[in-house]
């Protein structure tokens, strides 16, 4: 009896290109010490903030651990808007992205002096279409400038995913 022919092995799935029309409060009142509803944030300044995610493979494997090699970054990951210049003080463009969608995306660019510029999106609500941003200024991922730290609302605008390479 002859063996069947192998098949081909499945291309990854892959996430939809999404754009992200943010508006960040500069919080001013977090508390390092203690966990805080949305709600007890005081915010002194509005700002607008848009981001591109590009359709990449979905992630099939754990992500690396923070103190391993960044993988490389698709480029088309970006800022498309930034009219108050939250990211100036970047050196260059995201250096790291962990790109769980739709749990969670992490994303950093480099700064001066061995910081960097943290944005974490979370808390997709598909109904909605709108995401949660946090970003800050970082040491790691566990150490913030609370002075620099920026929440808000996004709209999410997705393209369908190229799927089986179409």
């Amino acid at each position: 009896m002859a063996a069947a022919p192998a098949s081909a092995p499945a291309e990854p799935m892959h996430l939809p290109s999404r754009e992200l029309r943010c508006h960040l409060g500069h919080a001013t009142n977090l508390d390092a010490t203690r966990e805080q509803s949305r709600d007890e944030i005081q915010y002194d300044a509005w700002h607008d903030l848009a981001l591109a995610l590009p359709s990449i493979p979905a992630r099939t494997t754990p992500p690396p651990d923070a103190t391993d090699p960044a993988e490389p970054v698709d480029p088309g990951t970006r800022v498309l808007a930034d009219p108050d210049h939250l990211t100036k003080d970047a050196v260059g463009s995201f250096n790291r992205v962990i790109d769980l969608w739709p749990d969670r995306v992490e994303l950093t660019m480099p700064m001066a002096g061995g910081v960097s510029k943290l944005l974490i999106v979370s808390d997709f609500d598909a109904q909605a279409n709108t995401v949660q941003l946090f970003m800050t200024d970082a040491q790691d991922l566990a150490t913030f400038d609370f002075n620099r730290t920026f929440l808000g609302d996004c709209k999410v605008l997705m393209t369908a995913a190229a799927t089986n390479g179409s």
